[in-house]
């Protein structure tokens, strides 16, 4: 290998290990290391911690793809960090600020999952006429019970396997035997109910009964207990 070849190499290098020292990949504004996994100093010991609402759909809606992506890894990263208070808070015996901030989360990200479908579908109507993704199909559970549930992609074909094939036996048979009896209980006890408020419905309105009418007995006084014997 030649000097200028080493040379080359060297100064490549160090070009990478410049840029590398340099670019360095996060999502804050500076990198924090575990520490971003906290909330704001300012925060710790209050009772009280502001929050926003949670994105609406209409808004998400109005922003691009990419603005999208750096927004659900904004609130992956603040999922992240109420799940590491939470813990410590429960480890320090301490009510945790603002518990709702879960939800909105929840929401944001739950809003950004649905418009991003929204488009998968329209792209996919667009380019093949059809939606291609995931579908409601009848099938059944690993008991055999009928359910509603939804497509997925499979490389190869799908068929029960052994652990499936283990599940059916005497005992399940006895299992679903018995979860139908508790079903056709339950919903006999429904319509027994129904049956019941019905007719005290049509007793009320035929013996014109009022609603305010408990219809409980009126406690005897002692004189008129004394009258009577």
């Amino acid at each position: 290998m030649g000097i200028f070849t080493q040379a080359r190499i060297l100064s490549n290098c160090s070009f990478f290990f410049k840029a590398c020292s340099v670019r360095r990949l996060s999502l804050s504004a500076k990198s924090s290391g575990l520490n971003e996994f906290f909330d704001n100093p300012k925060n710790w010991g209050e009772i009280s911690v502001k929050a926003g609402r949670p994105w609406r759909i209409e808004e998400l809606r109005r922003k691009s793809s990419v603005d999208l992506h750096n927004l659900w890894y904004i609130l992956l990263k603040e999922r992240n960090m109420l799940m590491t208070m939470e813990e410590e808070h429960w480890r320090c015996l301490e009510q945790m600020p603002n518990p709702e901030r879960f939800e909105k989360v929840e929401e944001s990200m739950e809003n950004i999952l649905r418009v991003i479908e929204e488009r998968d579908k329209a792209v996919c109507e667009v380019e093949r006429g059809e939606w291609i993704g995931p579908r409601e199909v009848d099938g059944v559970d690993k008991l055999g019970r009928p359910v509603r549930r939804l497509t997925e992609e499979h490389l190869e074909p799908q068929e029960p396997s052994n652990a499936e094939e283990a599940m059916w036996s005497e005992w399940t048979l006895r299992y679903l035997r018995a979860e139908r009896e508790k079903r056709i209980r339950s919903r006999r006890e429904r319509a027994r109910a129904e049956r019941y408020k019905t007719e005290f419905d049509r007793r009320r309105r035929i013996f014109q009964i009022s609603a305010d009418h408990t219809f409980e007995r009126v406690p005897m006084s002692a004189a008129s207990t004394d009258t009577q014997v």
